[in-house]
């Protein structure tokens, strides 16, 4: 195989992906996962930050173009890179990576690509286990964005597996941030399936909301016993929400399975308050700036 300098090698990716040459594209983003990951050897973060830049974008046209094999080939590539990133301490470049995998994973599932979008969840919570004990606040709730973007996207496209894929992976973030007693992100966890429940709802899909609220009822359970009042009054309006949905979409399954979840907090003696309503406002806007960044 050829290797192709940096400078070459996104010059063939993408005229490659133009034409539609699935071949070339592999040995394009080949080259520059290996340039990549030669930069993360040298801890040179700054440039590998910038090659890692130059196979998201590729890869988004390819997903434009609905090219999945190369969509899918991109995001493992930049699973691997994330590891090396990690196992090296290059924190700034780990995070590229991971945001990438996310936005590729979207962007596979808004064109219809169940496979490739499947592969960056999968790709994204290897990330998510392997990565440092404790991620920082502000980096949770951006794989929790991730995943939920991944979902509403899918759902929107039609794709039910994905949507649980999607809800799986983000059940597990809300499970281990309540385990943990960190409140702000179970919180935030809990927001973001209720969003996808809802979009889940007007798709018709029984099955997905069905999992979404037995992945907010396990939180809120470990929220119970943690003593989060915060995320068990969430998980109460949530299930809340999305029975009302159910019921309203004809979807008899979800809609015992989020009553029956709501019978675990029916007599937890939190209640609401205007303070509260306005932490998860806080919770909200700390989501959409962090959004705004990705």
């Amino acid at each position: 195989m050829i290797i192709l300098n940096e400078a070459e090698a996104v010059e063939v990716s993408l005229s490659a992906i133009d034409r539609g040459d699935e071949s070339k594209a592999f040995q394009a983003l080949d080259s520059l996962t290996g340039i990549a990951a030669d930069f993360l050897s040298e801890n040179e973060e700054a440039d590998a930050e910038r090659v890692i830049l130059s196979i998201e974008n590729a890869a988004q046209v390819a997903a434009e173009r609905e090219m999945e094999l190369v969509t899918i080939n991109s995001i493992l590539s930049l699973g691997k890179l994330a590891r090396v990133a990690a196992d090296k301490g290059l924190e700034s470049a780990l995070s590229r990576a991971f945001i990438a995998i996310g936005k590729l994973g979207e962007a596979a599932a808004s064109h219809s690509l169940e496979a490739g979008s499947k592969v960056a969840a999968t790709t994204l919570m290897e990330i998510w286990n392997f990565s440092p004990e404790e991620w920082e606040q502000e980096k949770t709730i951006a794989f929790s964005l991730l995943f939920k973007e991944i979902g509403t996207s899918a759902a929107r496209r039609g794709m039910q597996d994905v949507v649980l894929n999607a809800v799986t992976c983000l059940g597990e973030i809300g499970k281990k941030s309540a385990a943990k007693s960190l409140e702000l992100e179970t919180v935030s966890a809990l927001l973001l399936l209720e969003e996808i429940g809802k979009i889940a709802a007007e798709s018709y899909f029984d099955e997905a909301l069905s999992s979404t609220a037995l992945s907010i009822e396990e939180i809120g359970k470990l929220s119970k016993k943690k003593e989060l009042s915060d995320a068990v009054l969430q998980c109460q309006w949530a299930l809340e929400t999305l029975r009302v949905q159910a019921e309203e979409k004809l979807l008899n399954n979800s809609s015992i399975v989020a009553e029956l979840a709501l019978e675990n907090f029916a007599n937890a003696g939190y209640t609401d308050s205007e303070e509260k309503v306005e932490k998860f406002r806080e919770i909200k806007a700390l989501q959409e700036k962090i959004q705004s960044n990705l």
